[in-house]
């Protein structure tokens, strides 16, 4: 008897040691929140957007999946996926994390994020895209563009990044383009 219990326990320490270094992609389940997390390669722009999303979480009772976007620009960097799934999963280990390494850009964020949930079982109750308050118009503009039948819900980060602001008039002019060429590939 003893012999099989200490069996038992052993199996199940081991299954869950081995588990713990699995990275899972989650299913979502029905009356699943979504939250979208777009990154960004300017670390105190992401810090904000990664602060705005933790505050979400932390104030929340609905289960909720993140999806965390972005890519590593020039190949040579950690992704800011990794970099935001990291950071938070410190914080919230339980939270369910899928993680987009590949996207560089606004336009591959949503296609990948739309590819994806074409992808899962069940249908999901609500979006919620979590970005920086100048990002927001091109991102909805965007988004919309690309995913059907979702109107997203919004979590903005305050910015106080002046050329940032100035810098979105040129990428709105871009939007056809840039989804010409994500869609291409």
């Amino acid at each position: 008897m003893f012999i099989n219990l200490l069996f038992d326990a052993v199996l199940c320490y081991i299954l869950l040691y081995s588990m713990s270094n699995v990275v899972l992609y989650p299913v979502v389940h029905l009356n699943n929140e979504v939250i979208v997390l777009l990154g960004c390669e300017n670390p105190r722009l992401q810090d904000q957007r990664i602060n705005s999303v933790l505050t979400y979480i932390e104030t929340t009772t609905s289960p909720v999946t993140l999806y965390l976007s972005g890519g590593s620009k020039y190949g040579n960097t950690e992704s800011e996926s990794s970099i935001m799934q990291r950071r938070i999963h410190k914080l919230h280990p339980n939270v369910n994390i899928y993680i987009d390494p590949e996207s560089k850009n606004t336009v591959e964020n949503f296609v990948n994020l739309n590819n994806w949930i074409q992808q899962t079982n069940n249908p999901i109750s609500k979006v919620i895209i979590a970005t920086s308050d100048f990002h927001k118009e091109r991102a909805e503009k965007i988004f919309n563009l690309i995913v059907d039948e979702i109107e997203p819900e919004w979590n903005l980060s305050t910015s106080n990044c002046d050329w940032c602001w100035d810098a979105e008039a040129t990428h709105m002019k871009n939007i056809q383009s840039d989804i010409k060429k994500a869609l291409s590939r």
